[in-house]
């Protein structure tokens, strides 16, 4: 029984491993797959969305960058 048992377990995790290491995921926007045209413009929309995300964060930064008030030293009214 344990060995049967083993053994389905031992073929399920071989079937699960081998299926997920055979093609990307999303094989479909693999670059490797796209017209050099095709790559650039892939490229291009990445370089600009992770260029928009640097200014919203900075954006962000700024905004919250004084959140707790101002520095003071304590002791003093």
């Amino acid at each position: 029984m344990k060995a049967s048992l083993f053994s389905f377990v031992a073929a399920a995790a071989l079937l699960v491993t081998t299926a997920a290491s055979a093609a990307p995921f999303d094989h479909d926007r693999d670059l490797r797959r796209l017209s050099p045209r095709e790559r650039a413009r892939v490229e291009q929309a990445q370089r600009e969305r992770e260029r928009q995300q640097a200014i919203e964060r900075t954006r962000w930064e700024a905004k919250h960058r004084h959140d707790r008030g101002p520095a003071r030293s304590y002791g003093h009214h």
